[in-house]
């Protein structure tokens, strides 16, 4: 299964989704640079989307670059 996480933080729920539902992460979107480089260290394959709002513009757009489809999804609200 393949994890969307949205306002991802440092990625503490991704790490509980991953252990219970045998998932891994496809994508994330956390726009703030702290969790950003905690992120980019503990998974560095992984893409960071950045900014929510930059990601709806580009999926109004068409844009190819945009997150791809998951099982799961995420979200560390503010």
């Amino acid at each position: 299964m393949r994890i969307g996480s949205f306002f991802t933080g440092i990625g503490g729920l991704d790490i509980a989704v991953e252990q219970v539902f045998d998932a891994e992460p496809a994508w994330f979107c956390e726009y703030d640079p702290a969790p950003s480089k905690v992120l980019a260290h503990h998974w560095p394959h992984i893409p960071n989307h950045g900014d929510i709002y930059d990601v709806l513009e580009r999926l109004k757009a068409g844009d190819p670059g945009t997150p791809q489809q998951v099982d799961i999804l995420t979200a560390g609200y503010p």
